[in-house]
């Protein structure tokens, strides 16, 4: 944001306006849990198979990832009230324009602007929160926040079942706008709009650019490995499975080359060249590709191996989001005195023998059973996330900083959408279990990578 806004200006009521920006926040991660339930309901709708409609998750989770390195360039000129609020109105608008799709591509397209204001939302909602508080305040500030956010994953089944028990689907999207109108009208009321940086009469030499081509050659390059991956679930159409394969390959490689010549990359790849940091990215990103695999695949495995609808559909989603609510608003304040190494190590290895086993057993697991395997499930995972966040602030300098939150949050969208990708080509080809015996795997590699964490904080 810039020194003028580094501590809250005088008059400005901060509980109102964390209110609302937390409540933005929120908002912006619900959505996610709550189409990930309706996943069955929309291929049903539109008569088209789960290989398509996960499209629905992953065009949002792709322009979330393209919103992030736009986001300093944008705050820079504009100030960052200006970019939460313009991340609302497109977050709303792409809410009102699904509502209104008839058909799958109509609905995937008008998800790209739904999540390209999302990406903005979530983000510039904790600059502005890190901005009010008060140096003091600071850690108990950003701590609410992320306890809200962790909300999302256990209330959003509950919203999303209950919506789609009115028969409609639409009303998934209808719901965001009365939400986002009022978190709106509370932001006008109550967040200061701030001065931007940098907002000089000579402007811009200094301000941060906006790397446009490599933000093209990253997000193109990835959505041709992703479009592989998933249409690699269906018998058809294998030359452009492997066309897909190679154009994003080669894309993604001039990436690469560009990434390493260019001043402020889009995805700085510079970065992995810091001790720790390469792996707690590649953490990051397994977290990523387990949570929201496992956020789509449990209300289809509730469906085909439990025989769940609706409401109870999500069941087993709010069970993991219970444990993943307490141990991720824990797991880093742990981590100040025992270090990342050991927790994530430890709930890397409890998460892949407790994926494993339902894995396994999952057909013959009694439903309540299962429940509770879940709510272990992320109570051990949750530790892996929050230790490994914490340890990537203390392994880069102050300067790195934001160029590393941007690394690691793109990161963690870019792995969730290839999750969900994997999730439709293992449910076409293998099954169910097969999907979550994949997470399991990756949470055995969150284990392997653990070791090159650093240990107890010195």
């Amino acid at each position: 944001m810039g020194p003028a806004a580094a501590t809250p200006a005088a008059g400005v009521r901060t509980g109102p306006a964390l209110v609302a920006l937390a409540g933005a926040a929120w908002l912006a991660v619900l959505d996610g849990t709550v189409v990930a339930v309706a996943l069955g309901s929309l291929a049903d709708a539109f008569g088209t198979p789960l290989t398509t409609v996960v499209w629905v998750t992953i065009a949002y989770l792709l322009a979330a990832a393209t919103a992030l390195p736009l986001l300093g360039w944008a705050s820079a000129r504009f100030g960052g009230r200006a970019v939460f609020l313009t991340g609302l109105g497109l977050f709303l608008l792409g809410s009102a324009l699904c509502a209104l799709a008839r058909s799958p591509g109509m609905l995937i397209g008008f998800r790209v602007l739904q999540g390209f204001g999302g990406g903005l939302l979530e983000p510039s909602a904790m600059t502005l929160s890190a901005a009010l508080a008060t140096r003091e305040s600071m850690g108990r500030v950003l701590s609410v926040m992320a306890t809200v956010v962790n909300v999302a994953p256990a209330g959003g089944p509950i919203l999303g079942g209950l919506l789609l028990q009115t028969g409609h689907w639409q009303w998934l999207f209808v719901v965001n706008i009365p939400l986002g109108l009022l978190v709106g009208a509370a932001a006008l009321a109550y967040v200061p709009a701030g001065r931007p940086a940098g907002r000089t009469p000579d402007p811009g030499p200094r301000r941060p650019g906006a790397d446009l081509r490599g933000l093209a050659l990253l997000t193109a390059g990835y959505l041709g490995v992703l479009f592989a991956v998933n249409r690699a679930g269906e018998q058809a159409g294998g030359w452009l499975v492997l066309a897909a394969a190679a154009a994003g390959i080669v894309l993604l490689a001039a990436y690469v080359r560009h990434s390493f010549t260019t001043t402020t990359p889009a995805l700085n790849l510079r970065l992995l060249r810091r001790p720790g940091f390469a792996a707690s990215v590649a953490v990051m990103g397994l977290v990523g590709l387990i949570m929201y695999g496992q956020i789509n695949a449990l209300p289809v495995v509730g469906l085909e191996q439990h025989g769940l609808h609706g409401l109870d559909q999500g069941l087993l989603v709010c069970a993991l989001g219970l444990g993943l609510l307490v141990s991720m608003t824990t797991g880093g304040r742990i981590s100040d005195r025992f270090g990342a190494r050991a927790l994530v190590r430890a709930g890397a290895a409890a998460t892949a023998a407790l994926l494993a086993t339902f894995a396994a057993t999952g057909e013959h697991l009694p439903l309540a059973a299962a429940a509770v395997l879940f709510v272990a499930v992320g109570l051990s995972f949750g530790l892996t996330a929050s230790p490994t966040v914490a340890n990537l602030y203390r392994t880069l300098p102050p300067a790195e900083q934001p160029q590393g939150t941007t690394s690691m949050f793109m990161t963690v969208q870019l792995a969730a959408s290839l999750g969900v990708a994997l999730l439709s080509l293992l449910h076409a080809r293998a099954g169910t279990h097969w999907v979550t015996a994949l997470f399991a795997a990756v949470a055995a590699a969150i284990g392997l990578l653990a070791a090159r964490l650093p240990g107890r904080p010195g």
